[in-house]
């Protein structure tokens, strides 16, 4: 009998896309609406959603910051693939088994589906990267430009909120400072929800010893892994309305402040730049499927290929 599922699932997926589409533009509807009205001119008067970090924050973008950009992006995309390739249950391809040979342990190394090992191997260059980041966020002093150091934070963040969806943007000088709504957002993606996706992760991962598992509450299975694939979900918004609002709100100076550290708004080549990534990132995505994975993993582990599935 064909299996319903997948249809299920495409029609679930329109229908949603859907409902966002109507909400988003009854969203944008109002905003406009609201910003007309003396009180809504009042409020953005009083709060205009800028947020000016504390006296001698640095600025611009620094080299180090490109390239842990750029390869959060590269990482982000397999750790997210991977994912929903273990959302879906699809049955692996291989099994791997770490060999007991460099990293002794004292019970044997457990059997991974390709699906699970792959991901959790980009999980691990993610972490390294972030790692530093954070290091030299700290360190610079740049943490001061995504942290919110006063509370009139929350005022102004609504109302570059209300700026974005009226489509009436609110100040861009991402160069020198973010706005309100942007240090919330980068703010609580670098030091909450990175945070809370290695927590889970970790909770989920067959590292986690089995004395410390619970059936209820923070340590459990069930909320582990709730809460990891809404972290999941938040990381692909995030990045679609990211990506969308740096191409919305002055692409080039955009993209020229963030592949190169020029704040300039005429050159193009920072485009390039990110055009490019987006190709590198094209061409991996293509050429590290499960075959090459399995290449991969055959030269630091024991691989177990299974029989392809029946047609």
């Amino acid at each position: 009998m064909h299996d319903a599922s997948p249809r299920r699932r495409r029609r679930t997926l329109v229908v949603a896309v859907v409902a966002a589409l109507v909400l988003l533009a009854v969203a944008i509807a109002v905003a406009r609406w609201w910003r007309e009205t003396g009180a809504g001119t009042q409020f953005i008067e009083a709060y205009p959603g800028s947020a000016a970090p504390p006296p001698g924050t640095p600025t611009g973008f620094p080299a180090w910051l490109s390239w842990a950009h750029a390869l959060n992006a590269f990482f982000l995309l397999f750790i997210v693939s991977s994912a929903l390739h273990l959302r879906a249950g699809t049955r692996p391809p291989a099994f791997v088994t770490r060999r007991n040979r460099w990293l002794r342990t004292r019970t044997a190394p457990k059997r991974l589906g390709l699906h699970t090992w792959w991901h959790l191997v980009v999980v691990t260059l993610w972490i390294t990267t972030g790692l530093v980041y954070v290091t030299l966020l700290l360190v610079s002093g740049h943490w001061a430009r995504i942290v919110p150091t006063e509370w009139s934070i929350i005022p102004n963040a609504i109302s570059a909120g209300l700026q974005y969806l009226s489509l009436d943007w609110p100040e861009h000088t991402s160069w020198a400072y973010y706005n309100a709504l942007q240090v919330v957002f980068y703010g609580a993606t670098v030091f909450v929800a990175a945070p809370l996706a290695l927590a889970t992760g970790l909770r989920l991962s067959p590292v986690w010893p089995q004395r410390w598992m619970r059936n209820h509450g923070p340590l459990s299975d069930a909320w582990a892994r709730q809460t990891h694939s809404l972290v999941l979900w938040f990381y692909l918004a995030f990045t679609v309305v990211h990506v969308g609002l740096v191409l919305l709100t002055g692409a080039r100076r955009n993209l020229n402040a963030m592949y190169l550290g020029v704040d300039d708004a005429e050159s193009w080549l920072g485009a390039i730049v990110f055009a490019a990534s987006v190709v590198v990132m094209a061409v991996a995505w293509v050429v590290l499927r499960p075959p090459a994975q399995v290449a991969i993993a055959e030269r630091v582990a024991d691989v177990r290929r299974m029989p392809a599935a029946p047609r």
